[in-house]
């Protein structure tokens, strides 16, 4: 069974799905979680913000960590840590999971980046390829967009039966 779980977030609606599930697996196996945050090393946007000093940075992702942190702990999670990294957060992931001897990467599909309709983000494929150990990930579900009147009465003809 997993004994410590290492989980990336990166301030999205999105990539904060993982908790709940994460949660729950880390409450079964009572096991250590370990909420990780990258910096970005190339002073890109990070939390949909604007780039801010080093210091500025770090000390907001820190607070974002120390709430779920919290959160966690509150739902009877024992051994919840942090860790903000800095670095290209492709990498720094599967660094910190060897690095911290983590049994599972927990993460979501999607973070940050998820306007495209691709069911795997390009950050989620490449710790999946990179990763030590394995990866547990939840899959973001979307809405589907409102159909127009047009599809409506297509559908309700019988589609591309009709004819």
């Amino acid at each position: 069974m997993f004994t410590h779980i290492l989980i990336p977030l990166d301030g999205s609606e999105y990539g904060e799905r993982v908790l709940a599930y994460a949660g729950d697996l880390a409450e079964i196996a009572a096991a250590r979680v370990t909420l990780l945050t990258v910096v970005p090393s190339d002073g890109a946007p990070s939390f949909g913000q604007q780039p801010a000093s080093g210091d500025e940075q770090l000390e907001r992702c820190q607070a974002y960590l120390d709430g779920h942190a919290s959160t966690l702990r509150d739902v009877g999670i024992e051994h919840v840590d942090t860790e903000v990294r800095a670095g290209v957060t492709t990498s720094v992931i599967p660094e910190t999971a060897r690095q911290l001897e983590v049994d599972l990467i927990a993460m979501s599909t999607q973070g940050l980046g998820a306007e495209s309709d691709e069911g795997l983000g390009s950050v989620a494929s490449k710790v999946l390829m990179a990763a030590p150990c394995p990866v547990f990930m939840v899959r973001i579900r979307r809405p589907e967009p409102p159909r127009g009147v047009a599809e409506e009465r297509w559908q309700s003809e019988g589609g591309a039966n009709v004819g």
